[in-house]
């Protein structure tokens, strides 16, 4: 994915502005999502699309906060 800095570059030129971003093992990019939305899966379906653009190549897991 390159550089903290790439991905920080990249997530702020897409449509997440409401990302919070954690940095973990190398490698890895933790995301917390905060957006206002009437369903919860489709926010989370829409912030996982996002990503997959914003960051092309990299593995999507999700965790659900409960």
């Amino acid at each position: 994915m390159g550089s903290q800095e790439d991905v920080l570059r990249q997530l702020a030129d897409s449509d997440c502005a409401d990302a919070t971003v954690g940095w973990g093992r190398p490698g890895h990019v933790g995301l917390a999502f905060s957006r206002e939305a009437s369903d919860r899966d489709a926010a989370v379906t829409l912030a996982t699309a996002q990503m997959a653009q914003a960051l092309p190549g990299a593995v999507l897991v999700r965790v659900d906060a409960g």
